[in-house]
């Protein structure tokens, strides 16, 4: 005798998270766009911004709480595995790209630009593979890590598509590049339940290839 499987309806608040990512998704792209043209359209693009940051506010019941799950089992033995395994994914991928740019295989000073690097890639980490990857897998797990690579190396894309912006000329092996990458990245959050590893892995990229720049690149908002 065949049984029939029954799908389990969504309910009311997973349909809100996913419809959260999908337009806090849509929003980061158009502030991406808009952020290389001159003032006023440079402030105009501080609206999506403004409206990603009400959208999470919402989502979020409790700060602290979210704070603190982020250490939650950080010296767990698991976690400490994803770490060293993100910390050698980072530094092999920053050697990579160094390399592949003709550029010293490890820098030889550390500038202040450096810090603002890192704190770039810690908020992205947040948003995309915290924010969003955690709504969409609310419905699949594996769509999820997806959804969030696409919605990350998009926003990237949309930096230099601007008309305002300078042109990209490997705009395609660019976004595919950094596709693969958030797919890594979210596939390490998805296995480690933890943000730690995956933040681990970008800080240490954006450290090693950013440590000897001067001053921001002007795709750095």
């Amino acid at each position: 005798m065949e049984h029939l499987e029954q799908t389990k309806p969504i309910s009311r608040r997973t349909k809100k998270a996913v419809l959260d990512a999908v337009v806090c998704s849509a929003e980061i792209m158009a502030f991406a766009y808009l952020i290389t043209y001159p003032f006023p359209l440079k402030a105009v693009a501080f609206i999506p911004l403004a409206m990603i940051a009400f959208i999470i506010s919402r989502d979020i019941d409790s700060p602290l709480i979210t704070f603190k799950s982020l250490f939650s089992g950080i010296f767990s033995l698991k976690t400490i595995v994803y770490i060293v395994i993100g910390l050698e994914l980072g530094i092999g991928a920053a050697i990579y790209y160094r390399g592949s740019l003709g550029m010293p295989i490890l820098p030889a000073v550390i500038r202040p630009f450096v810090f603002a690097a890192i704190s770039v890639a810690i908020i992205e980490e947040f948003f995309f593979r915290g924010f969003i990857q955690g709504q969409i897998s609310k419905i699949n797990t594996d769509f999820a890590v997806v959804f969030a690579a696409l919605a990350h190396s998009s926003y990237k894309v949309c930096l230099f598509l601007s008309p305002a912006a300078r042109p990209q000329e490997h705009i395609v092996e660019f976004f595919i590049w950094s596709f693969a990458a958030y797919i890594v990245l979210g596939f390490l959050k998805h296995y480690s339940k933890s943000m730690i590893p995956v933040i681990t892995m970008h800080v240490i990229f954006d450290l090693v290839v950013y440590a000897e720049i001067l001053q921001a690149p002007w795709w750095v908002w």
